[in-house]
Parts: C-alpha cells; structure tokens; sequence
C-alpha cells in the first residue's frame, strides 16, 4: 500500500504547479504578442513614410512641368490630399507647397519646396518628408 501512495504522488501535478505553469506561458505569450503588435505599427509607420516620400516626389515632377511664370501659382497650405496626392478631405496626407521667387536675389531662379505630413490613426506625423527643388528660367 506504501508503494501505490509513492506512486500516486508523482504521477501527477498539483493545482498551483498547473496554474504557475499557465500563469508562465500567458507572460511569455503576452510578450510576444506585444512585440508582434510593434513590428507591425513600424511597419505601417514604414509604409506611410515611403508613401509620403513618394507623394512629395511626385508633386515636384508635376510642378516642374508648369511654366516658370505659373510655378508661383503652385503655392498650397495644409492641402490634405489622398494617396495618390489628390485633393481629398478624408485623405491620410497633409501637402504644403512653398514656393520663393527670386531666389538667392535671381530673378531665373525660383525655389520650391513640398512638405508631406502622414496622418497615422488621426495623429500628424511629427516631421514632413521634405523635397527642395532650386528651377531655372533659361
């Protein structure tokens, strides 16, 4: 009878075993469960970027096809725009055109420069992509 006791005993686990147990796999789980959900928002945070670079590119190619005299007319403020750097209202970027006659005291050389802010679940990203473009009239 001694022997069936000794045997019982380490047969099995008990309650607290099982639960400490559980209790390690959940920690090791969340773990990588939180690591998983910050590789994914860096890279959707990635992919904004790429995509603001790209739209502020883009626009630049646009804006060297006007005219010189026209280049001023180019000139936007905190135009939210969609992803393929229309204007839209409900679109996730925000595009800013500046754009300086005369530059460096030339009256052949104008200055452009287009800023593209992401917006990431309703926040602004903190820095534009920024594209400069020196053009001259000659």
């Amino acid at each position: 009878m001694m022997l069936l006791r000794g045997k019982r005993r380490t047969r099995g686990s008990t309650l607290i075993e099982v639960m400490i147990s559980v209790a390690i796999f959940l920690l090791g789980m969340q773990s990588l469960l939180s690591v998983s959900i910050a590789s994914i928002m860096q890279a959707k945070r990635a992919e904004y970027v790429y995509k603001a670079s790209g739209l502020a590119k883009n626009h630049m190619e646009r804006l060297r096809a006007y005219s010189f005299a026209a280049l001023s007319s180019a000139a936007e403020t905190s135009t939210v725009i969609n992803s393929d750097g229309d204007p839209d209202t409900t679109g996730s970027f925000i595009r800013t055109t500046t754009v300086t006659t005369n530059y460096n005291s030339n009256s052949n050389l104008t200055q452009v420069t287009v800023q593209v802010w992401f917006l990431m679940k309703g926040v602004q990203s903190p820095q534009p992509m920024t594209l400069s473009c020196v053009m001259y009239n000659g």
